[in-house]
């Protein structure tokens, strides 16, 4: 019988009937690929962003304080080699932040931590090429250890993550960009990471990790506030973007603890309210230590987001990449769509959306993994853009 049935079906192919037709008319069978690419080996794999105008990533590794410039293949945008080059005055500089720079366009700009040093570099032309430094920025006395580095307007913003030596306190540093004298610095909570404007308001938006709590500074009066996370939804404010058209406003992701997630996330809009969704998969979703976070919309798929599940903080936090969609208000999570890493426990960091694949980097495996689409729509993850290998980025490396 198996026998029949199988040379039925090779007639029918080869006589190309209905069987066939109908066959190619249904549903496509999507496929999703994860390939990890290893890195130089070192125990803080942090941040990463592409070059504008070009077929390179830029991944920080704070351990040893080297940067790692990534060539990708322009078709395929698969990395196909890496060149390493320490920054900072020795190995223990512990470079962190990178960040594309739209004021000096094809710049980029670095933290290094234990320098407290902002650096404006050059990355160069080739891959081989030695980044070049352009500018330097020393933090000023109270403020200690750049960690995210952003460039917002004409202004430069880092969260200073480690405590002043002079005042015991936690600080955001804000510059302009070719005039660092013109500073501000913000008296903050413990401790800020990333920094973010809300579009409509131009309000700018701090996660702060340690103590729960998400503040907000009026850059016009020079006023701040604090917005604290209910216990009773989660902790650990980390990841946050800015969005725009139908998904307006920051949003942000919490990080839980030791004991694990809550799978939660939320939104500010201009109102200044935080809203709150929760992702519901039991297995994969409820426990979710949710760490960073991207703009996963498209034209076709509708708004949507890459949300980060890492085991960072807690083994009972799976390591996975979450694309989650809206109902058309954007009031309800519509679907959840989830995609395990490939090695737990790698302590999954930052996501990074390309024209048309996905790059998630491993904080304690040294890895840059590439998350791929067949038989589905995929890339132009930023919504109403064309994207291009031209295109200035402007989610978080």
């Amino acid at each position: 019988m198996l026998y029949h049935t199988f040379k039925s079906l090779v007639i029918a192919l080869a006589l190309g009937t209905n069987i066939a037709l109908a066959q190619n008319s249904a549903n496509s069978l999507v496929s999703r690929r994860l390939t990890e690419y290893l890195m130089p080996a070192a125990t803080e794999t942090h941040e990463f962003a592409r070059v504008p105008d070009s077929n390179f990533v830029l991944l920080t590794q704070m351990s040893d304080s080297e940067l790692i410039k990534i060539e990708l293949d322009p078709t395929t945008e698969e990395p196909v080699a890496f060149h390493s080059f320490p920054m900072g005055k020795s190995s223990s500089s512990e470079l962190h932040g990178v960040w594309p720079s739209t004021v000096y366009p094809g710049m980029m700009w670095l933290s290094l931590q234990g320098d407290n040093q902002l650096l404006l570099v050059d990355p160069g032309q080739n891959l081989s090429t030695t980044p070049s430094i352009i500018q330097t920025i020393d933090i000023p006395e109270p403020g200690n250890g750049p960690h995210c580095v952003f460039e917002i307007g004409d202004r430069v913003w880092a969260g200073l993550k480690v405590a002043s030596e002079q005042t015991g306190q936690y600080y955001v540093f804000s510059a302009h960009v070719s005039n660092p004298t013109d500073y501000t610095m913000y008296q903050c909570l413990k401790s800020p990471v990333f920094i973010k404007e809300e579009p409509t308001t131009g309000l700018i938006y701090v996660t702060q990790d340690s103590d729960s709590s998400i503040m907000r500074i009026n850059v016009t009066s020079g006023e701040t506030a604090q917005l604290p996370i209910p216990p009773s939804v989660g902790n650990n404010a980390v990841g946050m973007i800015s969005a725009y058209g139908p998904m307006n406003g920051v949003w942000f992701t919490l990080a839980g603890n030791a004991t694990g997630g809550t799978g939660t996330f939320g939104h500010i809009g201009s109102s200044g309210e935080m809203e709150f969704f929760q992702l519901q998969h039991p297995l994969l979703g409820t426990n979710a230590g949710l760490l960073h976070i991207a703009d996963a919309s498209s034209v076709a798929g509708g708004p949507a987001l890459w949300l980060l599940s890492t085991s960072l903080l807690s083994n009972n936090s799976p390591d996975a990449l979450i694309r989650v969609t809206f109902d058309a208000g954007i009031t309800s999570v519509s679907g959840e769509e989830y995609i395990s890493m490939l090695t737990q426990n790698a302590m999954v960091h930052r996501v990074l959306p390309m024209d048309a694949t996905v790059l998630v980097s491993e904080l304690h495996t040294f890895t840059l993994a590439q998350l791929t689409y067949n038989n589905t729509i995929a890339g132009q993850w930023l919504p109403a853009e064309s994207v291009s290998n031209t295109t200035v980025y402007t989610q978080p490396g």
